[in-house]
């Protein structure tokens, strides 16, 4: 079975308190321009642990994502499945050192079809670097300003 792992860190003048509920798919819309989810379960209506949702990206297509680990305010798990046979799970640890909350983020795709193999072959380290920057940025920005940072 063919898997890769990527990882990046960085941090925020925020504390964990104010950036672990963040981390939601439905907290995303406040900071992420491109998000968009559809909820499928979740008893509070916000992240917590069994949460279901699903994404439908252009890089990804349809992904049904289920909140694994949930432990606030340090530590957030998903576990993500595609039709094409790609699973992949996030992880996002938050600690704080000085007055910033470093977050380390961490995924691992896992390919358990021929189309789910290639996917992962192509995906590029240029790629994952891309889309953390972009991520980055938004949190950074939302964080500093209360406003999304608009493409």
């Amino acid at each position: 079975m063919k898997s890769l792992t990527r990882t990046h860190q960085f941090a925020v003048s925020a504390s964990p308190e104010k950036v672990f509920p963040l981390l939601c798919p439905v907290r995303e819309y406040e900071w992420i321009p491109t998000w968009h989810c559809e909820m499928l379960h979740s008893q509070s209506g916000v992240a917590e642990q069994d949460c279901v949702f699903r994404t439908n990206f252009p890089d990804t297509g349809p992904m049904t994502w289920v909140v694994s680990r949930y432990e606030p305010p340090t530590l957030i798990e998903f576990t993500c499945f595609t039709p094409a046979g790609l699973v992949m799970r996030l992880s996002i640890k938050l600690h704080t050192e000085d007055t910033l909350t470093h977050l380390h983020w961490s995924r691992r795709w896992l390919a358990t079809t021929p189309a789910a193999e290639a996917w992962i072959a192509g995906y590029t380290g240029e790629a994952f670097a891309a889309t953390m920057a972009t991520l980055q940025a938004t949190l950074t920005h939302y964080l500093a300003t209360g406003e999304m940072l608009r493409p």
